[in-house]
């Protein structure tokens, strides 16, 4: 009988993203803050098949292509080990696309980390799942241990970075808009903007010039305003956040989501109601 497997994969948010520099394969250093969320989140469901290969099929069907980053941890991990098992893949799509969340990362993390496990005699030490999954996509790592982390390197590079969010009100906020990560890092290496503190946090349009998590960071994106110039409506919605109490509002990536946190419960529930009038697809969560 056929096994079968079902994956639920969450998402990241950054809470702090600064572009160091460029390397000379194209890549680019960062130092950033990833904090993992539980939604929203996609669900995996794969079947074994007997014989060898990989097929993928996704809702949205747009994803069924051969860019889609589950073919790549696939193949790179049956180069690296030999174990191609013939499997079937449905993708269901929760996690938006082009909105900073790291979404399909997180498809690949978990999809290399499950064919370790079936792997056997045949499976790969730690370290070196790790080193395969950097190379399958700078943000895969994270998704293994999924705990909040600071990040350096191309994203490869990672240590626990504990924060107490205890108490806070946090709003994901979502707009319909897709972003290109590379294009963004092309147009930030055009820009030639490498830091660009968090609009709010130190424009006055907040009560105060600290993030909700005081002195253990301060929330900032160096994509902010390369992104905003080409998408205000983002920038909009940022400052719709301070205008309605939000501590810290920041941009997750290289956009379009933002994550906006509250102290009271009152400013939290008016930016849900601002954004549900808009039609603005948002997550709320109490920390």
């Amino acid at each position: 009988m056929a096994r079968h497997y079902s994956l639920k994969t969450g998402c990241k948010v950054n809470l702090y993203l600064k572009i160091i520099k460029q390397r000379g394969d194209g890549f680019h250093i960062i130092d950033s803050v990833f904090y993992p969320l539980p939604r929203p989140a996609d669900y995996i469901d794969i079947t074994e098949t007997g014989g060898t290969g990989l097929k993928v099929t996704c809702c949205p069907p747009v994803l069924e292509n051969r860019q889609n980053i589950l073919h790549k941890a696939y193949e790179l991990f049956a180069e690296a080990t030999g174990f191609k098992p013939g499997i079937r893949v449905f993708l269901q799509k929760n996690i938006p696309i082009g909105a900073g969340l790291g979404g399909g990362s997180s498809n690949a993390g978990s999809m290399l980390m499950l064919l370790n496990r079936m792997a056997g005699s045949s499976k790969l030490d730690h370290n070196s799942l790790l080193a395969l999954a950097a190379r399958v996509g700078a943000d895969v790592p994270f998704f293994f241990s999924n705990k909040p982390s600071r990040v350096g390197g191309i994203g490869d590079i990672l240590s626990p970075f504990p924060l107490n969010l205890n108490g806070l009100m946090m709003i994901l906020i979502c707009p319909k808009i897709h972003v290109d990560t590379a294009w963004a890092y092309k147009q930030w290496d055009l820009s030639k903007k490498q830091d660009h503190p968090s609009l709010g946090l130190t424009s006055g349009l907040a009560r105060d010039n600290h993030s909700p998590l005081e002195e253990q960071l301060i929330l900032s994106n160096s994509f902010e305003q390369v992104i905003f110039r080409f998408y205000p409506e983002i920038q909009k919605i940022k400052v719709s956040m301070f205008e309605n109490g939000a501590a810290a509002c920041v941009m997750s990536g290289s956009g379009s989501s933002l994550t906006a946190f509250f102290r009271d419960k009152a400013s939290a529930y008016n930016s849900c109601t601002l954004l549900d009038r808009q039609s603005i697809p948002f997550y709320y969560y109490y920390l």
